[in-house]
């Protein structure tokens, strides 16, 4: 059983669609999406803003700016980042499934 800091592959992927919405430069614990989201999913909103930090750092686009990201991400996020990346649809579709399910 994962404990509650532990974060689930649904919850990841939640994640990865937030970092999708907002601007990576306006991602903070005060953001009304990150504060939106952290809700549904049960998290508080500093901890939804860190794993959007950490979905940074695999991002080649921000890497071309010299923005790294957090640096010390889970297994997981690279998982969810492999999976949706350039998917949009999919990943549109099954976070949007998932929303659902935690409301």
């Amino acid at each position: 059983m994962a404990k509650k800091n532990d974060w689930s592959k649904e919850e990841t992927i939640i994640a990865f669609n937030v970092y999708c919405k907002i601007p990576f430069k306006s991602s903070s614990k005060t953001n009304a999406t990150i504060i939106k989201y952290a809700k549904i999913i049960g998290r508080s909103p500093s901890a939804l803003n860190m794993k959007v930090g950490n979905f940074g750092r695999l991002d080649p686009e921000l890497k071309k700016q010299g923005i790294t990201g957090l640096v010390n991400g889970a297994k997981l996020e690279e998982i969810v980042w492999e999976e949706f990346n350039g998917n949009w649809e999919k990943l549109a579709f099954d976070s949007e499934l998932l929303l659902a399910k935690f409301q």
